[in-house]
């Protein structure tokens, strides 16, 4: 039996699918640096995962040790706008005002040198890849209502 209200528990679900997008960020490029793990891990918190939930001792955990497959992360994409568009909890919709942020600041904590001449723009750091799950992450928020 959970001893979660139904709030936390809408919000664990809701922040536990927005983890998809920031897991796919952090192996955009093939591999989860200590800096994209440690990102993740506080992105968790911040959406509001109790970090003793299953999903944190295990799917995350997992996730970012091991490559999701494509479908584990496919999950994010068909159910996360829905979740956020029928929240009933004010802690659950601003997940989404949160979500993209955190998931530009997951994407620029890679451990790479910048190129030579490169500058300090708001895409600095961000791969291509990394660009098209960010993309993807705001056209699945775009049509989320966000009101309080």
């Amino acid at each position: 039996m959970s001893t979660h209200s139904p709030r936390q528990q809408e919000i664990e679900l809701i922040a536990a699918l927005a983890m998809g997008p920031l897991v796919e960020l952090a192996w955009a490029d093939g591999q989860v640096t200590p800096g994209e793990h440690a990102a993740v891990l506080e992105a968790a918190r911040t959406l509001g995962l109790d970090q003793r939930s299953m999903f944190c001792r295990s799917t995350l955990k997992r996730w970012l040790h091991v490559k999701p497959d494509a479908e584990e992360l496919e999950r994010w994409r068909n159910e996360l706008a829905p979740a956020l568009s029928s929240a009933e909890s004010r802690p659950a919709r601003k997940i989404a005002r949160r979500l993209l942020g955190e998931a530009e600041r997951i994407a620029k904590m890679d451990e790479r040198p910048f190129d030579e001449g490169a500058t300090l723009g708001p895409s600095a750091g961000i791969t291509d890849e990394e660009r098209r799950v960010l993309d993807d992450l705001a056209a699945a928020l775009a049509g989320v209502e966000t009101r309080d």
